[in-house]
């Protein structure tokens, strides 16, 4: 399998990076790179894909991706209500953190444990861990020298100690070479489903020059996704975006959301989120 490689550029008298990304949408392609990754989302909502894991995020969202796992970021313009809406922190350090003698010490055992399972799946931690674990992110970049790498060390201890679930049922990609074909067809079928215009097999087939056939075998080994379960996971992904961060009336979120009536809507909703629209709607308010 075959995704964009990220190179990760650590300054030389550090071991792990640190960045805060700020813009109106969060600008991110569907990328691998060798390092774990911690992400916390301070400001916006998107879709999250993290192997085969794909689901709505929004602010106080926190992740930990082990190496080589393919993870994306999806969020959409129009959303968007200014110049910073969408602000995240990303914290990048290297894999041999987990093979390096603190994780194997009796007294880290939970942080070795963490990462193992961040390493083969990616996890995802509740809101209030986030919002307890935040201070602790925002003041790493500020910390000089060897009591960065402590305050660091610490903040994952602390992580290591919070509730939290697995994300993905694959394991991290073997191939890491770029697949650019992926790229331009991932995009282009988030270009269309963005301007409401639904988007079929055989389109998205044309924009990477296979068969129908072909492409679905190509995209299934790609994503680990038929492409219609592909298309409708995002639909519903940005259905729940709506539901949880605005009021438009759920008929007018199905049409939003690419679904032609709201019955269709109403019965892939249930299917997949174990709940109906308006529950879903009613346990976020």
């Amino acid at each position: 399998m075959k995704f964009h490689y990220e190179t990760v550029l650590h300054a030389p008298e550090e071991s792990f990076s640190i960045e805060t990304l700020r813009g109106p949408v969060l600008d991110c392609v569907r990328h691998v790179h060798p390092e774990f990754e911690l992400t916390l989302v301070e400001s916006g909502f998107g879709t999250r894909i993290v192997g085969d894991s794909i689901e709505p995020f929004r602010e106080w969202d926190l992740i930990l991706v082990g190496g080589m796992i393919p993870h994306h970021f999806l969020t959409r313009r129009e959303d968007s209500d200014g110049p910073e809406w969408s602000k995240t922190r990303v914290i990048k350090f290297n894999a041999g953190f987990r093979e390096n003698e603190l994780p194997a010490l009796p007294e880290f055992e939970p942080l070795g444990r963490m990462l193992g399972e961040a390493a083969s799946a990616g996890l995802h931690f509740p809101e209030e861990s986030a919002k307890r674990l935040a201070p602790f992110i925002r003041e790493l970049s500020s910390i000089p020298g060897w009591k960065r790498f402590l305050a660091f060390a610490e903040l994952l201890c602390l992580l290591s100690e919070e509730p939290r679930r697995q994300l993905s049922h694959s394991t991290g990609c073997a191939a890491i070479s770029p697949d650019e074909r992926l790229n331009k067809v991932l995009k282009f079928i988030h270009a269309r489903l963005e301007q409401r215009r639904g988007v079929t097999l055989e389109e998205a087939a044309a924009c990477a020059c296979l068969t129908p056939s072909a492409f679905s075998h190509y995209f299934r080994a790609a994503t680990r996704r038929r492409f219609v379960e592909y298309v409708t996971e995002l639909k519903l992904s940005r259905a729940a975006q709506l539901l949880a961060n605005t009021d438009l009336p759920i008929m007018e979120i199905a049409l939003e959301s690419g679904f032609a009536n709201l019955s269709n809507f109403n019965r892939h909703f249930l299917r997949c989120r174990n709940a109906t629209p308006r529950d879903y709607r009613r346990l976020f308010r």
